[in-house]
């Protein structure tokens, strides 16, 4: 071989381990950001869980007296009709 080949060989090497390299720190980072994505997703559908929890719960107290706050403007504007004719 001559000089300038075992150069160009060795450069190419050094440049070849270098993207490698790069490589396996770039996958393991993006292995770090997709474990924190899939944390955060998690931590997202239990919060969308608790808030339809609490939206049910309360739907099912504020139910029956929205109901009966209805009957009872309903049963005001007949009788207020009727005293007055």
């Amino acid at each position: 071989m001559n000089a300038v080949e075992t150069v160009l060989v060795v450069l190419l090497a050094i440049g070849f381990l270098t993207l490698i390299i790069l490589t396996v720190v770039l996958v393991s980072l993006m292995i770090g950001v997709m474990r924190n994505l899939r944390r955060i997703s998690q931590r997202a559908e239990e919060a969308t869980a608790n808030v339809a929890d609490i939206a049910s719960m309360i739907g099912t107290k504020i139910a029956p007296v929205a109901a009966s706050a209805v009957i009872a403007a309903i049963v005001r504007r007949f009788t207020g009709k009727k005293g007055k004719e």
